[in-house]
């Protein structure tokens, strides 16, 4: 009986789609959780929408900040498709000439990318319903560079310390 349940709750989970995107189109509301090395943590009211603009191939995902301090900013970006035959690599165009490789795996798009001498490392993940959303930025200037010591071939690592960090859960609206 136990391996029957085991196996009815594994084809169950099977069974819920959180396939991009047809899941993830839709309005969230969220905070976003905003920390600098060595400023205070701040947190602002976030909005984020996904639409269709062109079917199986460009989607808009817009977040709107409503920062009492800044005021309103908007940040509306597209997700291209790089071809209707790969469900992994995309595009992240900022609407502004910046356009960036992501990709998707298992329901999380990831990204890196270097911008005015910065590392960042983003995710955005559809989960239960939801979108989490994180961002990391380091700079690269002046990396911490080790080695190892007891290989016959030397392995030298570099790496960097972060200084910012994003992070949000955008709850659906409808």
């Amino acid at each position: 009986m136990r391996h029957f349940l085991l196996l009815f709750l594994l084809i169950s989970f099977q069974g819920i789609s959180q396939e991009f995107p047809e899941d993830w189109l839709g309005s969230y509301k969220g905070e976003m959780l905003i920390a600098n090395l060595g400023r205070p943590t701040d947190t602002i009211p976030v909005e984020y929408e996904m639409v269709t603009i062109e079917e199986d191939s460009i989607w808009s995902y817009k977040m709107t900040f409503l920062s009492e301090k800044f005021g309103t900013i908007v940040k509306d970006y597209k997700i291209v498709a790089t071809s209707k035959d790969n469900k992994n690599q995309y595009l992240l165009d900022e609407n502004n000439g910046i356009v960036m490789e992501i990709t998707l795996m298992d329901g999380t798009f990831y990204g890196m990318y270097e911008v005015m001498d910065m590392m960042f490392i983003t995710t955005m993940k559809y989960t239960d319903g939801n979108i989490f959303y994180d961002l990391f930025a380091a700079p690269k200037a002046n990396p911490m560079v080790t080695s190892t010591t007891d290989e016959e071939e030397e392995i030298e690592a570099k790496s960097y310390r972060p200084v910012l960090h994003q992070t949000a859960l955008f709850i659906r609206e409808k």
